[in-house]
């Protein structure tokens, strides 16, 4: 029925002419505001269908699955890509590919909705061709020399990425004998694992995972902070929403699961424990949050440990963790901006005396910066506690995962102390001011209402 394929018509109709008509548009404003209403009236769509009922169908083929998972995850998409135009509006307002900006952050998001929903691996790699390429191109839009060369080692890595994927789920199919990512029976379980192997790779570079993430680094140190601010939040997708869509749809057996619990346990730690060792040595915040984000990743993969053995509770962790993460990442690249912009510099003395002039610009980012350490009742707390919960047959991983946690507040908590300190700073009213702000809000309002995700996944 016709009416079953409206929410994805109505989305990828309103993103499309949206994502064309914004490169045509000359006056600034009204381009600005047609991408942030895109992507709000997504929103309202994709919810409003949701709560009439339209969940558990295939459609176009059996290419696309609608379910809750879809729907969420496509929801979180819509919700990082407005942080990210808010607090880009005046910053982007003068580069000469303002136009382009918005059109691809439009088409990022509608490739990563298509994946949320994808039921099949050839609408994933179509997906993830649309979604990466945008995302190479967003890294070197400003086209000053550090963004462009950052650009480049982001587009070579995704390249590698993409080699892997593609020679995976050349395996996948070999294994399966379908391109449905509902598999019934494995006929070479090996081979299968193989190939597993290879998509997680692929995935794991997106993650920015241990020992995969080479391109972090440079991207999110020298790219333009706006750029950084969509591709180290909403870019982090691209690694998540697929894999989830592999591993929890099919039906695996007993060895397989042993090698998912085995290959994502391994991930977890060395990633928890990697990002830890570097992000503590960092005195400058766009360092830490870059270094921070491979530990950050480690407790998304443990989510991936508990899919096939604890799915709701697992489930609900990585929906909660991924928009208590994607919410605080982007926040936080446009208060890095902001404070480039007041003081001069991202490192330490830099955030001195922020609260004594700007009370409320503090209090948020102290609020995202909790919310990445997990303090309730702010949403990154209901996600670790969510995703701890979920691997409850494996004790040892929760302990890791709970010191890990621990020891991140000797590098997050010096950021807040810092900000409380006696210094001299100007107050800027922004836009990406205002994005922060909306952040923290948006930590603290879903936080309060996070426990019912249990009850809708």
């Amino acid at each position: 029925m016709l009416i079953n394929d409206l929410p994805i018509i109505i989305v990828s109709a309103l993103f499309l002419f949206s994502s064309i008509s914004v490169l045509f548009i000359k006056e600034y404003s009204k381009a600005f505001y047609l991408s942030l209403s895109a992507n709000v009236i997504g929103i309202i769509v994709l919810a409003a269908f949701w709560v009439k009922g339209f969940v558990g169908y295939t459609i176009f083929s059996c290419t696309l699955y609608i379910d809750n998972i879809g729907y969420l995850f496509s929801m979180i998409v819509l919700i990082g890509t407005i942080v990210v135009i808010i607090g880009g509006k005046s910053h982007v307002e003068n580069w000469t590919t303002r136009s382009s900006m918005l059109s691809l952050l439009l088409l990022t998001g509608l490739g990563l909705i298509y994946m949320a929903f994808a039921y099949n691996i050839l609408i994933i790699l179509g997906a993830w061709g649309i979604s990466s390429a945008a995302s190479y191109a967003i890294t070197m839009l400003r086209k000053d020399y550090k963004s462009v060369d950052a650009g480049i080692k982001y587009l070579v890595m995704g390249l590698i990425s993409s080699s892997f994927m593609i020679l995976g789920f050349a395996l996948y199919f070999l294994s399966v004998n379908t391109f449905s990512l509902n598999y019934e029976t494995i006929e070479y379980p090996y081979l299968f694992m193989l190939g597993l192997a290879m998509l997680s790779v692929a995935f794991f570079f997106k993650l920015g995972a241990f020992p995969f993430q080479g391109w972090l680094p440079d991207v999110y140190i020298n790219a333009d902070r706006i750029s950084v601010s969509f591709i180290s939040s909403v870019g982090k997708l691209l690694g998540i929403v697929p894999l989830l869509r592999i591993i929890s749809l099919g039906d695996p057996t007993q060895n397989i699961l042993n090698f998912f619990v085995v290959l994502f346990s391994i991930m977890s730690v060395l990633s928890m424990i990697v990002g830890n060792i570097i992000a503590f040595s960092r005195k400058d915040l766009p360092s830490i949050l870059a270094f921070s984000s491979i530990t950050q990743m480690g407790f998304i993969l443990i989510g991936f440990v508990a899919l096939k053995i604890n799915v709701q509770i697992a489930e609900a962790g990585l929906v909660t963790q991924s928009l208590a993460y994607v919410i605080a990442q982007a926040g936080l690249f446009n208060f890095v901006n902001y404070i480039e912009k007041v003081s001069g510099t991202a490192r330490f003395e830099g955030l001195r005396g922020l609260a004594k002039y700007d009370k409320g610009l503090a209090t948020s980012a102290s609020i995202l910066v909790l919310s990445l350490l997990g303090i309730p009742p702010i949403l990154g707390f209901w996600g670790k506690l969510f995703l701890f919960e979920s691997v409850y047959l494996y004790p040892w991983l929760i302990i890791i995962a709970v010191l890990s946690s621990a020891i991140s507040a000797g590098y997050y908590i010096p950021i807040i102390r810092e900000m409380f300190r006696e210094g001299e700073m100007n107050f800027i009213e922004t836009e990406e001011r205002d994005s922060v702000i909306f952040s923290a809000i948006l930590s603290i309002g879903i936080g309060i209402i996070s426990p019912l995700i249990l009850v809708v996944v």
